[in-house]
């Protein structure tokens, strides 16, 4: 990612400059009026558009990147986490509500157990490889531990391994594993340690790393039954920091290295 740094005198957020945030395509890259923001039970920011009620296939930018560019949101940087709002048009009052627990949750993410759900269940993973070649599965955050989402079916349909993205929120992860799967069908393989872009949307790069067994057999519970308990190859997307910092270089913050664990 190309580095850049701001200086605000008058930076209007608690929160750090850096601070990852999650918005629409239309704000990032259309200049679209930020409309709806989401500060979530977890810290991370939403800011959307009117295009949409949820952010779709976000792309993600330091805090620092979007209040360049709005510098209206800071009427609405003190709105505590589990908290909404909204406007009807850049200029007008912003109103704010209290989210409920489960607001917080997205709508495709589900809180998959770690095996199989049933024979319906069963039937619509085969059913997804057979039509779009993988299956995704997103499982949610508890206690310690990050949300992760992960594929199956790309070894039957590409020959190639599953890829798991850890700590980015399901409809982010998800919007990441199909782009990274597009490519690995339409260009070429991937391989351990290179970088790929226009998984995460802006200049972001993400970097390949080879899961071991031991790892992915504690996650990729679904996979395993997918290969009757066989072995099966994993590779894992790495996102780095709205900074370009990678959990294992210097400058990584305790976040991203509890949010992000290693399983190479």
């Amino acid at each position: 990612m190309t580095e850049h740094t701001h200086n605000f005198p008058d930076w209007p957020f608690p929160d750090r400059i850096s601070t990852a945030t999650f918005c629409t395509d239309k704000v990032a890259r259309e200049g679209f009026d930020v409309l709806r923001v989401v500060h979530d039970f977890n810290g991370d920011w939403q800011f959307l558009d009117d295009t949409t009620d949820e952010p779709g296939e976000c792309v993600m930018l330091c805090l620092g990147c979007l209040f360049e560019n709005h510098s209206d949101i800071a009427a609405i940087a003190d709105l505590p986490r589990g908290w909404g709002a909204c406007r009807g048009a850049a200029g007008a009052k912003w109103e704010r509500w209290e989210l409920e627990p489960e607001d917080d949750q997205d709508d495709d993410e589900e809180d998959v157990p770690h095996k199989c759900d049933g024979p319906e269940a069963d039937a619509k993973a085969l059913a997804d490889i057979e039509k779009y070649g993988l299956h995704v599965i997103s499982v949610l955050e508890e206690d310690e531990h990050p949300p992760f989402t992960y594929s199956i079916g790309i070894e039957q349909s590409l020959g190639m391994p599953e890829l798991i993205v850890i700590g980015l929120k399901s409809n982010i992860a998800c919007s990441v594993i199909n782009e990274c799967y597009r490519q690995m069908k339409e260009r070429r393989a991937i391989a351990p340690g290179e970088r790929i872009t226009g998984l995460l949307g802006g200049d972001f790069e993400c970097v390949i790393g080879e899961a071991s067994a031991e790892q992915v057999a504690d996650y990729m519970h679904w996979a395993s039954w997918l290969n009757k308990g066989g072995p099966f190859r994993a590779y894992q997307i790495i996102w780095p920091s709205t900074t370009g910092v990678f959990p294992w270089e210097p400058g990584a913050s305790d976040w991203l290295i509890a949010r992000q664990p290693l399983l190479a």
